[in-house]
């Protein structure tokens, strides 16, 4: 469950900017609360507020031209030394399922999270990775399109 002191519209914001996909393809997932209640857990209240804040900086500075938005987001997020990693995880929890954790020195410096393993958050997560629609293919052992399917090249490629 999402904690209560979470905004999950200033964070699915910052999603949308870190993994370009739209706000309805996230939500269609069924994944948004499990995943911001990861975040949130391992960020704990003040590293949040910190990426909420981003969140909701880039959705009032998106206006004519997103692609900059999201450009200036990313630089901003990705190197900062707490954040970027938090924003690094949050990427390949979208893509992937699966949450990566946190490196030592960032551990070091925030402490350590019960929640920060590396594992899939569930089956669904899995199944509903943005790596699949990004690389035209279907999850291994779930949504399956077919016998054979795998046999051949993903939709859009020649052989």
């Amino acid at each position: 469950m999402l904690m209560a002191e979470a905004c999950p519209d200033d964070l699915l914001a910052l999603s949308v900017a870190l993994t370009g996909y739209d706000r309805a393809s996230l939500w269609a997932t069924g994944c948004v609360p499990l995943y911001l209640a990861q975040l949130a857990d391992v960020a704990g209240p003040d590293l949040l507020a910190r990426l909420e804040t981003a969140g909701r900086e880039h959705a009032a500075a998106v206006g004519a031209d997103p692609d900059a938005a999201d450009r200036q987001l990313r630089q901003r997020v990705l190197v900062d030394p707490d954040l970027g990693p938090l924003a690094r995880s949050l990427i390949q929890l979208w893509y992937l399922g699966q949450w990566t954790p946190m490196p030592p020195e960032w551990v070091q410096r925030n402490g350590s999270k019960l929640r920060d393993t590396a594992r899939i958050l569930s089956s669904r997560a899995y199944r509903e990775g943005l790596v699949w629609d990004t690389i035209g293919a279907h999850p291994m052992g779930a949504k399956a399109p077919g016998f054979g399917s795998w046999a051949l090249p993903p939709a859009g490629e020649t052989p």
